[in-house]
């Protein structure tokens, strides 16, 4: 799975989060937090593995490496 994949994943299980929440306020948080990833998934395609300033992915697998 490539990195686009993987927050396209991730965009996905937050957008089910967002719909078993049930505080308006929480859902819209979720929503944006889903969009977020969809953008981060269009960055990748579109400019391969990007330099990004904060990639929650590296900083996700760096803290299970640890």
């Amino acid at each position: 799975m490539n990195r686009a994949e993987q927050y396209r994943h991730l965009a996905t299980d937050v957008r089910g989060r967002a719909s078993r929440e049930s505080n308006p306020i929480l859902r819209a948080e979720w929503e944006n937090l889903a969009e977020t990833y969809v953008r981060l998934a269009e960055q990748s395609d579109d400019e391969g593995e990007p330099e990004l300033t904060y990639d929650p992915i590296h900083d996700m697998l760096n803290r299970t490496r640890h």
